[in-house]
């Protein structure tokens, strides 16, 4: 995990702030699943399951440069790799390996988490990027504003940045995201 460890904290943070619906708040138990995955990913060690053989990600660690079409390329590969029952509308009609994606899979072994095995940890690896990618563009003080709702970040002095979206208000609530993404 060595280049991980500059933002896998920052990752965690926003992640359970903002990862769930909406920009809610993700649940305890969901952010023990997406992390679980997710340090297989960054470390390169890959994910395993007991239905199929051999790791997927194995010796490509993921880094914090990704891009979306990146993660979404993964996700389209993981879907071939171990279907979901039904494929995220998004990766229907990618072709992965000569393998066209079909809304529902003929062949498993399936994915029975509901996406909790690669497809939800990659998208909040890309909800994450997509963050960054807004800091640079708009501020610390615009995006953080933006997610927590109009007037609820309040940054003393004007130094948004040294706080790190810690201060009160919203995020939206939170919890009952189950099967979120």
């Amino acid at each position: 995990l060595d280049g991980a460890q500059e933002w896998l904290a920052p990752f965690v943070i926003f992640t359970a702030r903002f990862g769930g619906k909406g920009e809610s708040s993700l649940s305890r138990q969901n952010l023990k699943s997406v992390l679980k995955q997710v340090f297989c990913l960054v470390s390169g060690a890959g994910v395993t399951t007991e239905k199929r053989g051999g790791a997927f990600g194995k010796g490509r660690p993921i880094g914090l440069g990704i891009q979306a079409e990146q993660v979404d390329a993964l996700r389209a590969e993981a879907q071939v790799w171990m279907p979901q029952k039904r494929a995220p509308e998004d990766l229907v009609g990618r072709t992965v390996g000569g393998e066209r994606i079909v809304k529902q899979p003929d062949r498993g072994p399936f994915d029975t988490s509901n996406g909790w095995l690669l497809n939800h940890p990659l998208m909040k690896i890309r909800l994450y990027c997509e963050h960054l990618d807004e800091l640079k563009e708009m501020g610390h003080e615009a995006t953080m504003r933006r997610l927590t709702g109009d007037g609820a970040w309040q940054a003393a002095g004007g130094d948004g940045a040294a706080r790190g979206g810690e201060s009160g208000g919203g995020g939206g609530g939170g919890g009952g995201e189950e099967n979120e993404e």
